[in-house]
């Protein structure tokens, strides 16, 4: 529609001028909305809504998902999310613009008649306001798109290296699979804790959580491969535990 793709190219100033005769907006806070609308035309479609590529790293950080495996399966369950809602954002979006649609047919079918002139009046408002979510809706969708692209390519390199490692495609995205690996070097990590805790249950959850980590790798046949790879903090929670009679 053409209304539509006017609105696109200059939305602040359309909205602006939808507001300039409401009185819930003083002229000079008015003025200053007109002086700057080149730079709240940049924070609206600038703003970077949910995660740039260092906020999507830290979401799959060793901390937390301290395997190839686990990142993999918390990378894609982050992208399901974000396609998901990519998707609704569009149906959403065309449902909007349908209720444009209706409006300006709306305003067609109004006389010059006094009461009609007030209908007209508030048809406008009502089509600038949803042209004005329209174009945030743009926005949002834009940025739903960059998170579901971030995380795919995040996806493709987590996958090139579960390959090479020789997982098979089963494995790779079977989530169980790799959920000891992960349970054991988030457990020993974790363990950590135990030496700066003062909360007896605490300690207590931290030990057995290792404990039975270590015990179903051990079931698995696994432990020692699991063992060599572990980090200087992991190894000294296998001390730990060890210590304590678990290994």
């Amino acid at each position: 529609m053409t209304s539509l793709t006017i609105y696109e190219n200059k939305a602040v100033s359309d909205i602006l001028e939808t507001v300039r005769n409401i009185p819930v907006i003083s002229k000079d806070d008015y003025s200053f909305l007109v002086e700057k609308k080149e730079h709240l035309s940049q924070v609206a479609e600038k703003t970077h809504m949910w995660r740039t590529d260092i906020q999507k790293m830290s979401i799959i950080s060793d901390a937390y998902y301290p395997t190839t495996h686990s990142k993999f399966h918390q990378a894609i369950l982050e992208q399901k999310v974000q396609f998901e809602q990519a998707m609704y954002l569009a149906k959403d979006f065309e449902l909007k613009k349908l209720e444009v649609e209706e409006l300006e047919c709306d305003l067609e079918e109004l006389t010059d008649s006094k009461r009609d002139n007030i209908k007209k009046r508030k048809l406008q408002i009502e089509m600038q306001f949803k042209q004005f979510e329209l174009k945030n809706m743009q926005t949002a969708m834009k940025y739903r798109m960059e998170e579901v692209k971030g995380w795919q390519k995040i996806q493709e390199e987590l996958l090139d290296i579960m390959r090479k490692e020789g997982l098979s495609e089963d494995e790779i995205w079977n989530k169980s699979a790799g959920e000891v690996s992960t349970m054991f070097y988030q457990s020993l990590t974790n363990l950590q804790g135990i030496k700066s805790s003062t909360d007896g249950g605490e300690r207590n959850n931290l030990i057995a959580l290792a404990k039975f980590a270590v015990e179903q790798a051990k079931q698995l046949g696994i432990f020692e491969e699991l063992k060599i790879k572990c980090n200087p903090e992991q190894s000294d929670s296998l001390n730990l535990i060890s210590q304590l009679g678990g290994v």
